[in-house]
């Protein structure tokens, strides 16, 4: 398993102004910048989340950030600590596995849903042009466009299904989930090629109107729980590396560098 070499970065580095999209209100795009920014580790637990400081980066008055982070404490991204400040939640195996749970209860219901009442040529072709789309992203190794795509495979899934807002309900749920899933990228257990092949496996029993079929498929994909505890227990570095990155903060500010914290 290869080294990996994680950099504490100033918060210059990790946020910019023109990195807020324009899309909803100036909360939900300063919302949506910090969660992708914890999510996918450009800010390590325990990260210090000043509002001014935040602010002044992303040119944006202290009242955004401050709704901002409220809205991430609620998921278990953030911990508020009066008088104190606001911090980057460490990673919690016992978060992430109950973020397994959640998922495939409500996503197995999902597919077993629009198997069971079929999909319109349309969605089909919907559905089947994401996985085009992660197929270049592959050729492309462009790892941060397929995760993305993965993300929008799913939700339109969902979406499709008529039920977009168990999809947010859900994207809130697995939070912890997604901090782990980029370790796990990051060590390669998890193969893109394959993750395309269970997607198609999905779609296609779907396509087939078999539920029980869609649910294996689904399952294979995301991972039950007792599959994501099995996991996890096989890969004692990955388990090292959370441990390890849920003190790399703490670390910089005695040593002020990089911190390479998972060896072969």
């Amino acid at each position: 398993m290869k080294e990996l070499t994680f950099d504490v970065r100033p918060l210059t580095e990790v946020l910019d102004a023109s990195d807020l999209n324009g899309q909803g209100s100036l909360v939900e795009q300063v919302y949506g910048l910090l969660r992708e920014s914890i999510i996918n580790l450009s800010l390590p637990p325990d990260s210090a989340l000043v509002e001014q400081e935040v602010a002044g980066v992303l040119k944006v008055s202290k009242t955004p950030i401050r709704e901002a982070i409220i809205r991430l404490a609620r998921e278990g991204l953030v911990h508020v600590a009066p008088k104190s400040g606001s911090f980057v939640t460490p990673i919690s195996l016992d978060r992430y596995f109950e973020a397994c749970f959640v998922r495939s209860q409500l996503e197995v219901g999902c597919v077993r849903r629009l198997a069971g009442q079929g999909v319109s040529m349309a969605d089909q072709v919907r559905l089947r042009t994401l996985i085009t789309e992660q197929e270049e992203a592959l050729r492309k190794n462009d790892d941060a466009g397929f995760f993305q795509l993965d993300e929008s495979l799913h939700r339109c899934l969902f979406n499709v299904a008529g039920l977009s807002g168990v999809w947010q309900v859900m994207n809130v749920a697995k939070a912890e989930m997604d901090r782990v899933r980029h370790l796990k990228r990051a060590f390669g257990i998890r193969q893109r090629k394959l993750v395309i092949e269970e997607h198609t496996a999905i779609i296609d029993a779907i396509v087939d109107r078999d539920p029980a079929r869609a649910e294996q498929a689904l399952l294979n994909n995301i991972g039950a729980v007792d599959d994501e505890v099995t996991s996890i227990s096989k890969n004692p570095l990955l388990l090292r590396t959370i441990e390890d990155l849920n003190k790399i903060v703490a670390l910089d500010r005695r040593s002020r560098g990089s911190k390479k914290i998972a060896k072969a």
